[in-house]
């Protein structure tokens, strides 16, 4: 199968490539068995339950205070993983999946900008509900958002230094299954 693609966004080497409904033949329940958990994290000094569930396979990994040990990839990732390296040419070695049980569920603004983290390419993959992932430039503010539908795959490619990225709160019912993969730089 060859993936439609379009380019969504381009600023400088930043690029948004975006990939619709590559994905649609799985189901948002074909991840119900993943080990999803709820952590607590670290935003500017305070403790708080992350606003949605997560869990991380790839090598040992840390983010807002949440230390993720080395995992093998679960059995339900690998043929996604596969199929991005044959489309995409992205050869992933982690994966962060985060599960929104409904609209309450969200993520406020960050980058995937951790030291250990190859910045270059970082493949997202939605499942289930319409949300919409919000953007924006670090330095000048400039903003805009991408709807990402069920089987969408959204191509950051050298994004996370100079863009932030976010999943606001909607009135939505129905739950979301996002997988970013990434490639982790281990020594």
């Amino acid at each position: 199968m060859r993936l439609n693609k379009t380019k969504l966004y381009q600023k400088d080497n930043a690029i948004l490539w975006y990939f619709p409904r590559a994905f649609a033949s799985y189901q948002i329940d074909d991840f119900n068995s993943l080990p999803w958990q709820q952590n607590p994290i670290r935003v500017f000094g305070k403790e708080y339950l992350e606003p949605r569930l997560t869990c991380y396979f790839g090598p040992q990994y840390t983010y807002s205070s949440v230390s993720w040990p080395a995992r093998e990839f679960a059995e339900e990732l690998v043929q996604i993983q596969n199929e991005l390296f044959e489309q995409v040419g992205f050869l992933s070695n982690a994966v962060l999946c985060n599960y929104y049980r409904n609209g309450a569920d969200s993520m406020g603004w960050h980058a995937d900008n951790e030291p250990e983290i190859d910045q270059r390419i970082i493949a997202s993959v939605s499942f289930g509900a319409t949300r919409k992932m919000e953007f924006r430039h670090i330095q000048t503010k400039e903003r805009f958002g991408v709807e990402l539908h069920h089987g969408d795959v959204l191509i950051m490619e050298n994004f996370q230094n100079s863009w932030q990225h976010a999943i606001f709160k909607k009135k939505v019912s129905n739950p979301r299954v996002n997988l970013t993969f990434r490639r982790i730089i281990t020594h």
